[in-house]
């Protein structure tokens, strides 16, 4: 049985996943699958956190080598160290495939100006999202270390194009230069941005500081997708997917239709990777 591991390098996070032959089934159409049974996330910055999944791997992999396909955002040097993680796990040098940014991917042509310019894990997210998706209108919406918003847009030819987007600071990254740059105002993190930050949200106020900070930047989040949201479906239908590590936080402040998934980077890898 042929094995593929999917990597996502973000900013702050590895993210994996495990797919082999037997998680490929389709889904319903119309649906966002998750087609692989182990996942799981390293912060890169923390060697033993990479070291660790050296044993996950090697565990999965049985004595066999997989496929690797990788997306990455982070920069040469961690390529580097996780491309000696997957050597240490694996006991010979697994087939890596570093994914880039193309012109078009199938029938998803790459509309932005420098397509080479575009971020390997939009670009990668547009394609998992598309191939689930087809003949849709989609807002794709990343809630990471960067919050970015990405439309791909149905054509009438039957094929999409990924027209561009927005990039904002994430959620983390508002609370952090908050507490960074005022003298008085207390250092919060996504976690702190639960139910009573969401209340205050749809309330249009909080009334303690904690949950003013952390509403005020749920809120700048969410009003950016709900714009996008609305200026979108002006043209016709669209369908909102929301992932990203900081997606829970931002779900509860927005008062529009969409679904989750887990991470559309890893299911736009597992797409190229098995050809579909």
């Amino acid at each position: 049985m042929s094995a593929r591991l999917l990597i996502d390098i973000g900013n702050t996070r590895l993210k994996w996943a495990w797919s082999t032959d037997d998680t490929d089934a389709a889904a319903p159409p119309g649906t966002l699958p998750t087609p692989w049974r182990h996942a799981g996330a390293a912060t890169h910055a923390a060697p033993a956190e990479l070291a660790a999944l050296v044993g996950t791997w090697r565990g999965l992999a049985d004595g066999g080598v997989p496929s690797v396909w990788i997306a990455n955002v982070a920069g040469a040097a961690i390529g580097k160290a996780v491309a000696a993680t997957l050597g240490d796990a694996f006991g010979a040098a697994p087939t890596l495939q570093w994914v880039r940014t193309t012109a078009a991917h199938g029938d998803l042509v790459n509309g932005y100006r420098e397509p080479t310019q575009l971020g390997v894990d939009r670009w990668v997210g547009s394609i998992g999202a598309h191939r689930w998706l087809p003949g849709e209108t989609l807002l794709i919406v990343t809630a990471g270390t960067a919050t970015t918003l990405d439309i791909v847009t149905a054509q009438a030819d039957g094929g999409a194009r990924f027209e561009g987007g927005l990039i904002l600071p994430g959620v983390a990254l508002m609370l952090g230069s908050l507490a960074r740059n005022t003298a008085q105002l207390p250092a919060l993190d996504v976690l702190d941005t639960g139910a009573g930050a969401a209340r205050a949200v749809r309330a249009l106020g909080a009334d303690n500081t904690h949950d003013a900070i952390a509403a005020g930047c749920l809120a700048a989040q969410a009003g950016a997708v709900e714009r996008s949201w609305r200026a979108l479906g002006e043209r016709g239908p669209v369908r909102c997917l929301l992932s990203g590590g900081a997606r829970q936080a931002l779900s509860g402040a927005l008062a529009m239709p969409f679904e989750m998934h887990d991470n559309l980077v890893l299911l736009g890898l597992h797409a190229m990777a098995t050809g579909a």
